[in-house]
């Protein structure tokens, strides 16, 4: 009996162990794809930019809350936050038999890899946060008393203050708490739990006279691009490495118990409707608990080829080390702003990734940031750029006439500024990154 006992404590550490060393692996001699937008948008409200007004963003605000200021600081972050969906999964997974934990756990490191794995974005707090969440109700830890209910309120109210979808995530973790034990005085703990961080966070924008604006990007103009599918599809290989598993887990339902299958249905939501395998990582750890409860040995195998066959793709194309947006390149273009410009004086860039703010220190025209995005240049948009540039000047303007937005030349996308920027300033400096410097006329 010891034996068995000790020999089971074994399989199960190497069950461990090996996926999540070969995550780790993958990991760290991966590129890093941290969303410049992180840090920048944080530097804005540090900088007393006024989030909406003045910092054009259309998630709600929860991580422009976070008291980060470097990209060493976001690698840390994001292996972090990878290993504790690992261990949260890991326990979700504790009841299963040791082989199926094992495939299950490797099928993780490998397709969550392959799921831009390397990535940090909005996404991967929600990620964590999401998988906590699923934890605590499968487990039963949401349920023992007043103060468990709001505990775990609270962590769906956390989330949804990163990103609108979270309410679909909110409103099928209710339903479960309403239905695996009815209580009104238990529902109610776990909603005051739930409701307190966005209450918080909606009276601090009402506060600071920003309400408005916040609603108009983040509810209005959203739920029209929602409602209309208006975002990004995915191509062949992101949706052969999405279905892969989300076809396998519909089809291997077996859970008895349905709020399981809510709580999966609500998690895809996040992928639409501007499709990323980033956004798939928050159902990515549901879908292999899915799979896991009728997984055979033939499906495993399958789905594990499929996963290293991923996973070798993506290997090949990568380049290891790389930080994406924190390059030499884009160091070339700090060096210049840093040896050039003003303290106090604005600087604009247009085709260049707006990190360079944070990153020299400097800010926009009128304090006013609008990201150039498809979703973000609605009407009258282009006229309120503009008019920042006429009543601010910068000091100069950093131009890659060869970005594109979706496919689109920035010049043909914005072609009201570009105009302006034409009549207005004229290139003096090119530099090696092929950034071009233009200074007023």
């Amino acid at each position: 009996m010891v034996e068995t006992h000790h020999q089971t404590r074994v399989s199960s550490l190497i069950s461990f162990v090996i996926p999540l060393s070969l995550l780790l692996i993958l990991l760290l001699r991966s590129s890093f794809f941290p969303y410049p937008e992180i840090l920048t948008e944080i530097y804005f409200l540090k900088s007393g930019m006024l989030p909406y007004t003045q910092i054009n963003d259309q998630h709600f605000p929860g991580f422009m809350l976070l008291p980060l200021n470097s990209v060493e600081i976001l690698r840390i972050i994001h292996i972090f936050l990878i290993i504790a969906n690992f261990m949260l999964l890991s326990k979700i997974l504790k009841n299963f038999n040791s082989v199926v934990r094992f495939a299950s756990l490797l099928l993780y490191s490998l397709f969550l890899y392959s799921w831009e794995g390397n990535t940090l974005w909005v996404d991967s707090f929600i990620a964590t946060l999401s998988l906590l969440g699923f934890y605590v109700l499968e487990s039963g830890w949401t349920f023992k008393n007043n103060l468990t209910y709001f505990f775990s309120g609270l962590i769906f109210g956390v989330l949804l203050t990163f990103k609108q979808h979270g309410i679909f995530l909110c409103l099928a973790a209710g339903v479960w708490v309403l239905n695996r034990r009815p209580s009104l005085q238990r529902l109610a703990w776990f909603v005051i739990g739930g409701g307190l961080p966005m209450a918080t966070i909606l009276f601090w924008l009402y506060k600071i006279g920003v309400f408005k604006d916040f609603w108009f990007w983040t509810v209005s103009h959203n739920l029209q691009g929602y409602t209309r599918l208006e975002g990004r599809w995915p191509v062949f290989g992101e949706l052969a490495r999405f279905l892969s598993l989300v076809i396998p887990a519909l089809l291997l339902q077996k859970s008895k118990n349905v709020f399981h299958y809510f709580y999966l249905f609500a998690s895809l939501f996040y992928v639409f409707p501007r499709f990323g395998l980033i956004h798939a990582q928050i159902t990515l750890p549901i879908l292999i608990y899915t799979i896991s409860r009728k997984l055979s040995p033939s499906v495993a195998i399958v789905l594990l080829t499929l996963g290293v066959f991923f996973t070798f793709r993506v290997l090949v194309k990568d380049t290891p080390g790389k930080i994406y947006f924190y390059d030499q390149s884009t160091q070339n273009t700090v060096n210049y702003v840093k040896e050039n410009a003003k303290f106090g004086r604005p600087i604009y860039v247009y085709g260049v990734n707006d990190n360079i703010y944070h990153l020299t220190q400097t800010l926009p025209p009128q304090k006013t940031w609008i990201e150039l995005l498809r979703g973000n240049i609605v009407p009258g948009v282009e006229d309120t750029i503009i008019s920042t540039l006429k009543s601010d000047p910068p000091q100069f303007v950093l131009v890659d006439l060869q970005a594109s937005i979706d496919g689109q030349k920035i010049q043909e996308f914005t072609p009201l500024i570009y105009t302006y920027l034409q009549n207005n300033f004229s290139k003096r400096v090119s530099l090696t990154n092929g950034v071009e410097v233009w200074y007023a006329k």
